[in-house]
């Protein structure tokens, strides 16, 4: 029987994620956590055959918490399951290590379908979301001169001190912090560091 840990600060969530696996064709053994401690205490201590992660807890991003688990159990199967913006937070989970990707405003019956997917050793991602950074100059993935600026920013630094370090003109630099705002869709500064923190390793 398949064992999975939900990693959830809503009840509800609990609740209806165990309704709606009650109707799959096979039974699944399902736990409920609310935060990243006591998501790493039952990984800890038992195996599990899927997480399904929650990027919005209270105490901690979600796709930080990917990451860590990544690092301690490589091999470890994780679903992501928020309702946090698909169109950007589908890409960034693929990129930071997910198996796969629901968004909340999706049928039960399709997190089901995702699960049985990733439990069969499959992806399961929105159309789109798993392109390559070469494929994807419209995309959300940012080039690794996008990240060293983001990083540098994220560290309060004017564009003209980024282009001195960089021995790159100031227009160059704005161009680049240009489009680092269009891929993540951040509104301002304080939301490019937020950014920042979610990608960095």
């Amino acid at each position: 029987m398949p064992s999975l840990l939900l990693v959830d600060d809503h009840p509800v969530v609990h609740v209806a994620l165990e309704a709606a696996l009650m109707k799959s064709y096979r039974p699944y053994s399902l736990q409920a956590v609310e935060d990243d401690v006591q998501a790493l205490a039952q990984l800890a201590s038992a195996a599990f055959s899927l997480v399904i992660l929650d990027i919005g807890l209270p105490q901690v991003d979600g796709l930080q918490l990917l990451k860590k688990i990544r690092r301690h159990y490589p091999q470890q199967p994780i679903l992501i399951y928020t309702a946090q913006e698909e169109e950007i937070y589908a890409h960034m989970a693929w990129a930071a290590g997910a198996n796969g990707f629901v968004h909340k405003g999706s049928r039960l019956e399709q997190l089901v379908q995702a699960i049985e997917t990733v439990l069969a050793g499959e992806p399961s991602f929105p159309a789109g979301a798993m392109a390559e950074e070469t494929q994807s100059a419209e995309g959300t993935l940012l080039t690794p001169k996008e990240l060293q600026i983001l990083g540098l920013l994220s560290k309060g630094l004017s564009n003209l001190q980024i282009a001195e370090m960089l021995s790159i003109s100031n227009k160059t630099v704005s161009t680049h912090k240009k489009n680092i705002l269009r891929k993540t869709g951040a509104g301002n500064l304080l939301e490019l560091v937020a950014v920042f923190r979610e990608l960095a390793p």
